[in-house]
């Protein structure tokens, strides 16, 4: 299968013994590409310098909303460090930035001062923008109503539902499904077929969520797969077929033109 990873955070020290063989087990498993996004300055570097040494790697840089409140006293300063990194011919998106209601550590007015300007960077730069929603529906439809104009979001995750994605889409946005599709709780398989293919992403969040058989342990990029073979069985389709179909819309959304396009969704295959 051809597979895109569209969200993996490689940098985290999880990944420091055995980075080599990740990036292997990647490839081995048909990725043609993995996006990384950072959470704050040093992270998106980090990010920057994986695309630089693994040509299977993209990056994307951003603060996270957890940790927004670290650098309000200079975010100006921050921003602009940001700005100068969207600079590099390898990052493809801005974030990971958003909003988190979850953790309720950094209050939503600072939280939703660097989401304005993560939005205003992306639509300098054309670029799309990578959105974290922890229990925050309302404020993320809000912020996408006051600030998408001319740029693309990817919300991360998602955990909506039929409604807010069917919403989503119809403003050109993309959803992010990874190993929460596969837990038994998940409601995503009931909901999906409800949705736009065209707006559909693969992704794992590693380190984090692992997709069932594999919960509890590190996630790694190789098991977009299982999420990939999960959203296919509930599509009833073959897993090949919504492989090439995510691949060519990670290609369409991050300008990964390396990869190909709609025409490779015509093979045949499993």
């Amino acid at each position: 299968m051809r597979l895109v990873d569209t969200h993996a955070h490689l940098f985290w020290e999880d990944f420091e013994s055995d980075l080599e063989e990740v990036i292997s087990r990647a490839r081995n498993a048909g990725l043609e590409a993995i996006l990384n996004l950072g959470t704050d300055v040093d992270t998106s570097r980090a990010c920057v310098a994986l695309a630089d040494r693994y040509p299977v790697c993209r990056a994307a840089v951003g603060i996270h909303p957890n940790d927004a409140s670290l650098h309000e006293s200079d975010i100006g300063g921050v921003m602009d460090r940001i700005a100068e990194l969207l600079e590099h011919p390898h990052v493809v998106a801005v974030g990971e930035t958003g909003i988190d209601l979850y953790r309720d550590q950094v209050p939503l007015e600072t939280q939703l001062r660097f989401l304005e300007i993560h939005f205003e960077l992306a639509r300098a730069h054309d670029l799309p923008i990578v959105l974290h929603n922890r229990q925050a529906d309302r404020e993320i439809r809000e912020a996408l109503l006051k600030w998408d104009e001319g740029v693309t979001a990817i919300l991360h995750c998602f955990l909506g539902d039929v409604a807010f994605g069917r919403w989503a889409i119809e403003r050109g946005h993309y959803l992010g499904l990874g190993g929460v599709f596969t837990f038994p709780s998940s409601s995503l398989r009931e909901m999906v077929g409800e949705w736009d293919r065209d707006h559909l992403l693969l992704e794992t969040d590693s380190p984090f969520l692992s997709p069932v058989p594999f919960r509890g342990r590190r996630n790694e990029p190789a098991r977009v797969a299982d999420v990939a073979t999960a959203v296919a069985e509930a599509l009833g389709i073959p897993p090949g077929t919504l492989a090439r179909q995510t691949t060519a819309n990670a290609a369409r959304v991050f300008s990964l033109t390396d990869l190909g396009g709609p025409a490779d969704l015509s093979d045949s295959g499993t």
